[in-house]
């Protein structure tokens, strides 16, 4: 089993994939970051801002979904690589952050494997077009399941693209095993 993210500070979208027989999607979550934070939040968020906050959040959900799921044999965590976008360029330094946040804090405390995935690389392998926007995407995807080659028992149709993206990235990396270092 792996985990499989596409990292954002205000929107993480995680998926829960089982690759040993099959690909089936276990499991999507959304973190949504764009919230009111708590007290026990906010207190953090004085003192270390409001990143430190949303990257515990994620984090966090990362725990909960290792504890749910460790006894199915998750082996590896596999994220987008960050990307650098001149119409956004501080979002770089939160994707990083959250990356090495989750290398850190979650990787190498459960031994997991960790693999980065080029973003263009996804939308190339997963919807034939480097340059493909996210409803191509989802498009693919519904294809993807009609024909079998993706297991989802989610109505593909209630997921944010954020948890689409994070299924396609655990797809290319599971119709690339024998060529990523494992």
């Amino acid at each position: 089993m792996i985990i499989s993210i596409d990292p954002g500070i205000n929107n993480c979208g995680i998926s829960v994939i089982d690759i040993n027989n099959h690909f089936k999607v276990q499991q999507t979550v959304l973190v949504k970051n764009t919230r009111k934070f708590t007290d026990a939040e906010k207190e953090v968020e004085e003192k270390y801002g409001n990143r430190t906050v949303k990257v515990q959040a994620i984090i966090d959900k990362l725990e909960e979904l290792y504890s749910t799921y460790k006894d199915q044999g998750i082996s590896a965590v596999v994220i987008e690589a960050p990307f650098y976008n001149t119409l956004t360029p501080s979002a770089y330094g939160s994707l990083l952050e959250i990356i090495f946040a989750i290398k850190y804090s979650f990787v190498i405390k459960y031994d997991l494997n960790f693999k980065l995935i080029e973003p263009l690389l996804v939308k190339k392998f997963f919807a034939n077009n480097h340059l493909a926007k996210k409803e191509v995407i989802k498009q693919f995807l519904l294809n993807k399941k009609a024909n079998g080659s993706i297991l989802i028992d989610i109505d593909i149709e209630t997921l944010s693209e954020h948890e689409i993206d994070s299924i396609a990235i655990g797809y290319i990396y599971y119709m690339n095993l024998s060529k990523f270092d494992v």
